[in-house]
């Protein structure tokens, strides 16, 4: 299993979190499990999104980007980071 991390910068949660609640999922049909993660303190959101396969992962990589780049134009004025990882261990 594959996850994907998307850190959204700024002082912006309740905007960000609102966006990807009402957010077009076309390309991200194969995802296996999403969270959604805010730290209201310190201001910060992310989005863990977890994959069956790295070709799932990495096909779903055009809307994932496409979402989190209308993110940074529209609201937080600062580019996202997104990184991948493998799975070691889940219950």
């Amino acid at each position: 299993m594959f996850a994907r991390v998307i850190t959204f910068p700024g002082n912006h949660v309740k905007e960000v979190v609102e966006f990807l609640n009402n957010v077009d999922t076309t390309g991200l049909e194969e995802v296996k499990s999403y969270f959604t993660l805010v730290d209201p303190e310190n201001q910060k959101t992310m989005t863990v999104t977890l994959w069956e396969t790295k070709q799932t992962l990495e096909a779903s990589m055009p809307a994932a980007e496409k979402i989190a780049n209308q993110i940074a134009k529209d609201i937080t004025g600062m580019p996202p980071k997104i990184e991948v990882y493998e799975v070691a261990a889940q219950s």
